[in-house]
């Protein structure tokens, strides 16, 4: 019964649309982390206009929607999504006046760093090797070497219900790896960034050494949704916990921030290996598919490294990773 009604209702979307919905498309293949079974419904939204109307169409007809875009910082389960996944995969840039550049939300954030030092417009340098889109860093606050995507930003625009506007940088509630778009039902369509004229040939040389960094330090070689759980800030509630921890660097206490690598490195955790996911040996906040790892395999690395964690150093782990069909 509930699958006739579904089927129906995406018959009267493609009517509205005009464009065909694909039916049980694999998510792995669009994933990072190349795992994800099938979405019963699936569209490759290629502008804002297929974007919103599908968004505003699927929200009428009450069917059940998650918009992807990078894919980079999802577990995808491997029965799949049982609805409609919306790939974002609008890509204008749009530069303005006064140093400003508008962006789509299915914009791939290096494209966006590579464009901008391009026109000489510097501030989004240090993002620079962040796997995903602009909407998805924006979503998780996405940061590196010291700056975040919220930094630069001026507004961004949502649909909320069937209204379309900009909402300003101080009500998006940026925090750490947060945002209020953790929290509302809010569609990103496109950001805009206000940065600053600078030396192009300082930001390449800038741009070119971070990447190296991150490819001496990260498990390229192997699909991972990068950093698995969030870093630990250091507050009033947790500071006598942290600092009771054995061999605790001084600087972390300083920069009042642990890095979960850390944590889990140090109760031995790299290389720990389920099924085909494993601990990275290179960097053990990310998890690493060595071939064929399911959703589920990485579900209980994810849950035996935050139980190891919570019962040896008392302290809890959150998942910087998004959940998809779970």
């Amino acid at each position: 019964y509930y699958i006739c009604i579904m089927s129906r209702q995406i018959q009267q979307l493609e009517q509205y649309l005009d464009q065909k919905i694909q039916t049980n498309v694999p998510l792995a293949p669009y994933t990072t982390f190349k795992i994800g079974g099938p979405a019963k419904y699936f569209f490759i939204a290629k502008n804002n206009e297929d974007l919103v109307r599908l968004s505003t169409f699927a929200k009428k007809l009450k069917i059940q929607t998650y918009v992807l875009s990078g894919c980079s910082n999802v577990l995808a389960a491997d029965s799949g999504f049982d609805g409609l996944i919306i790939l974002n995969k609008a890509k204008d840039i749009v530069f303005k006046k006064d140093n400003r550049v508008v962006a789509d939300a299915g914009v791939w954030l290096m494209d966006l760093v590579d464009k901008t030092i391009g026109k000489g417009l510097l501030g989004l340098e240090n993002l620079v090797g962040i796997p995903g889109s602009v909407g998805g860093a924006i979503r998780g606050n996405a940061g590196a070497y010291g700056s975040e995507i919220s930094d630069c930003l001026i507004g961004v625009e949502v649909m909320r219900g069937s209204k379309q506007f900009v909402l300003n940088k101080d009500k998006c509630k940026f925090k750490y790896r947060d945002s209020v778009f953790k929290r509302n039902n809010d569609l990103i369509i496109s950001a805009e960034f206000q940065l600053q004229k600078g030396d192009k040939e300082k930001a390449k040389t800038k741009v070119k050494e971070i990447l190296q960094k991150r490819n001496n330090k990260l498990p390229m070689e192997y699909p991972s949704a990068g950093c698995v759980f969030q870093n630990i800030l250091i507050n009033s509630e947790n500071i006598e916990q942290i600092k009771n921890l054995r061999n605790l660097p001084p600087e972390y206490l300083e920069n009042k921030k642990v890095p979960a690598a850390w944590l889990i490195e140090s109760l031995d955790l790299k290389g720990k290996t389920i099924g085909k996911s494993q601990v990275s040996n290179k960097h053990a906040n990310f998890i690493i598919n060595l071939g064929g790892a399911t959703a589920n395999q990485v579900l209980q690395l994810i849950s035996y490294i935050k139980m190891k964690v919570r019962d040896e150093l008392g302290v809890q782990l959150m998942e910087e990773i998004e959940y998809v069909g779970f």
